[in-house]
């Protein structure tokens, strides 16, 4: 089953069953799915950190995106504001000059009802999407930031290699912690089944084979 997004998305994107987005171009993805689906079933560890790193950046790009949109909306509306500023101040002065002959309406006529929305004004819409903007920058800046004091000694030691290091030494751990897992749990339990297995066959084997009586 597929759902469409809407007529403001791409058509060839839609929802699936699952609730997962499909359909987006090869030439537009950052992933390739079949590679990022055999990586998890081998080195799922290395899946974990790519998507972290992703989020990163799908977070980061998000807010400059914000600011880029802010600053464009902001510089709209100044200068729409000096626009509208200055062609009321060029209406004022036309009605003085014309003011003999009517003013400018008198001689434009029924085409003289031209009114410029006042969208920049502290109520407006513009000002009102600016600052909604600007909450959101602040919003996205106080839920960003980690603690770097580990990632910066990282660096400090390994340069370039940090992130072939983190990768060596989460493997490592994995493995430790695979090989206590088997030393701890399933070692016992596999000599405790071969254990049993060699004592039901020698009851097996002394039912069959009964020993010898003395004198017999």
């Amino acid at each position: 089953a597929k759902r469409s997004l809407g007529l403001s998305f791409d058509e060839r994107i839609y929802i699936d069953a699952i609730g997962v987005p499909r359909g987006v171009p090869d030439e537009h993805k950052a992933i390739n799915q079949i590679a990022a689906g055999f990586e998890s079933l081998l080195f799922w560890w290395v899946t974990i950190n790519t998507n972290v790193d992703w989020i990163n950046s799908i977070y980061y790009n998000q807010q400059r995106f914000i600011n880029y949109i802010r600053d464009a909306v902001k510089g709209i509306a100044e200068r729409l504001d000096a626009t509208s500023r200055m062609a009321w101040e060029n209406k004022i002065a036309l009605d003085m000059m014309l003011a003999k002959k009517g003013g400018v309406c008198v001689m434009l006529g029924n085409q003289c009802c031209t009114s410029i929305p006042n969208n920049t004004a502290p109520d407006g819409t513009i000002n009102k999407a600016l600052q909604g903007l600007t909450n959101l920058d602040e919003e996205l800046a106080e839920n960003s930031g980690i603690d770097s004091s580990l990632t910066r000694w990282l660096d400090s030691w390994f340069g370039k290699w940090k992130g072939m290091v983190v990768s060596i030494f989460t493997s490592l751990i994995i493995v430790a912690r695979v090989l206590v897992a088997v030393g701890c749990c399933i070692i016992p339990c596999v000599r405790r089944l071969v254990q049993q297995l060699i004592e039901t066959a020698l009851t097996k084997r002394m039912e069959v084979d009964p020993l010898p009586y003395p004198g017999k």
